[in-house]
């Protein structure tokens, strides 16, 4: 969902929680109506509070939410991130674990080879002192 409707749907609950209750909802209360996890409407409710488009007022007990300013929901983005960040990243790291991996191959392919050299010219050595 794209950020210009996550906050129409966020500014929504919180109006008809208003109407139900007479007061400013808590933001439990919101996110149990939108069928979110409470970190999760933390976090869009705090980027709201920094858009303007709602205020967050805090009591002993618990965080209320109502709407600030509505309009500056016009100025939000209407379009949803096309890249999937976490596919992304995960794609990213496994091409460099290959690339890793490549690496170690050929490091130890190297090593094989000069062990193989050390020994030859090893042997080679002791079939000189055998001859002399």
């Amino acid at each position: 969902m794209n950020p210009y409707d996550e906050a129409h749907l966020f500014v929504a609950a919180i109006r008809l929680l208003q109407h139900q209750k007479s007061c400013s909802p808590q933001i439990e209360d919101i996110c149990q109506l939108l069928d979110i996890s409470v970190e999760a409407g933390l976090s869009q409710c705090r980027k709201l509070e920094q858009s303007g488009i709602v205020e967050i007022y805090e009591d002993p007990f618990s965080l209320k939410v109502s709407v600030a300013n509505h309009l500056e929901i016009e100025k939000l983005p209407r379009e949803a991130k096309s890249e999937n960040t976490l596919a992304k990243e995960l794609e990213q790291f496994m091409s460099k674990k290959k690339d890793l991996d490549k690496k170690v191959e050929s490091i130890q392919a190297e090593l094989e080879a000069k062990k193989k050299n050390m020994f030859k010219n090893i042997e080679e050595q002791f079939k000189k002192k055998i001859r002399e």
